[in-house]
């Protein structure tokens, strides 16, 4: 599939297949579902994968749309596994991932495969916008932060204030991805440790250090309806911040590091790595995660094998070094997690510290 063939003959248009995952999506999932077919693009197949929904969810679906494959899982096993299964059950070229909250714009698609074949990445992703904030611009792709983290572009700015501007990235959320299937697959698809949460790092760091590329196209626009979220996972900048999200987030991020980051960089980096886990450590003991932080710790002590085999498997597959992925920057947090004017004065003053010392040793990174 490329842009033009050597005979310079346009080649013909790659077939796409859709995976939406739910989980007790309700109404919102058929309104993703019917958006889907109605965006006007030419989708071959359309999977619905669907993590034991206990809401009907999965029941509304077989009956309003028969056209569309339902896949009904025997329990919750996650965003990663059912995204796999459903990456393994279509037989396009490529595949289009969806959460249960996302609608895609007429004209979306036809924008994203058009880049796809102009631009040749692995994986493309679309802008996000917030419904019902739709002058609310949620990522235009992501940068992968070196303190283990996925840093959105233009992330919460006005439509307005963010330049619409197209072009090679190296990350992206999940929620919405257009994807080389046969690559990805061949690539591990997405790390089935990771039950939730900064599964799209993983997924990112791994093909971007196997020299992939991704490529945002802002022109294509997909609808983020957030809402209350997933129970016992989401945070929506307000009440309580869900300590099963807290141990997921911990936990993830430490795999992730652990797993890509070369044993130079792990060096290099690790007086502010450090000084990050203490920062975490206080920001737990303040929200009530300690448990949680400890729990995260000692799955990785518990899972040491796990992970050893986990990272010689990466390192096999690598061709780029860290220091050609990773960035800098403001260390991103989730908005409405940092409040008051201590908190944010202390984050400016790490985020001054940790990326003096990034800017002065980069050039040992591994």
């Amino acid at each position: 599939m490329t842009g033009t063939s050597q005979s310079g003959v346009e080649p013909s248009a790659p077939t796409v297949g859709a995976v939406v995952v739910n989980y007790n999506g309700g109404r919102r999932v058929l309104r993703v579902v019917q958006a889907l077919l109605e965006s006007g693009s030419a989708l071959s197949d359309v999977v619905v994968v669907d993590n034991s929904s206990d809401d009907g969810s999965a029941g509304q679906i077989g009956e309003l749309f028969p056209t569309v494959r339902l896949v009904v899982l025997g329990t919750n096993v996650g965003l990663s596994v059912a995204r796999n299964i459903g990456l393994n059950m279509l037989g396009t070229e490529l595949a289009l991932l969806l959460d249960h909250d996302i609608y895609v714009g007429v004209g979306s698609v036809e924008r994203m495969v058009a880049a796809f074949l102009t631009n040749q990445p692995v994986v493309v992703c679309p802008r996000i916008r917030l419904v019902p904030e739709r002058h609310i611009v949620q990522a235009d792709g992501a940068s992968l932060h070196f303190l283990g983290t996925l840093s959105l572009r233009n992330a919460y700015r006005e439509v307005a204030l963010a330049k619409q501007a197209s072009g090679f990235v190296d990350g992206a959320i999940g929620a919405c991805l257009l994807m080389d299937r046969a690559k990805v697959i061949a690539a591990g698809g997405f790390d089935e440790l990771y039950f939730f949460y900064f599964e799209d790092l993983e997924f990112a760091l791994r093909l971007r250090l196997r020299g992939e590329r991704f490529w945002c196209e802002t022109a294509a626009e997909v609808f983020h309806e957030r809402a209350d979220g997933t129970p016992g996972l989401s945070f929506r900048g307000q009440g309580s911040y869900p300590k099963r999200r807290a141990y997921f987030t911990m936990r993830n991020r430490l795999i992730t590091v652990f797993i890509h980051y070369r044993w130079r960089t792990l060096l290099v980096l690790l007086p502010v790595l450090l000084v990050y886990e203490l920062a975490s450590f206080v920001q737990s003991a303040r929200m009530g995660w300690l448990r949680q932080w400890g729990q995260a710790w000692s799955w990785q002590i518990r899972n040491l094998e796990i992970l050893a085999a986990r990272r010689r498997a990466a390192l096999a597959s690598r061709v780029l070094a860290d220091r050609d992925v990773l960035t800098g920057g403001m260390p991103p947090l989730t908005p409405g997690l940092v409040n008051s004017r201590l908190a944010r004065f202390l984050l400016t003053a790490f985020s001054v510290t940790v990326n003096g010392y990034w800017r002065m040793t980069r050039r040992w990174i591994g």
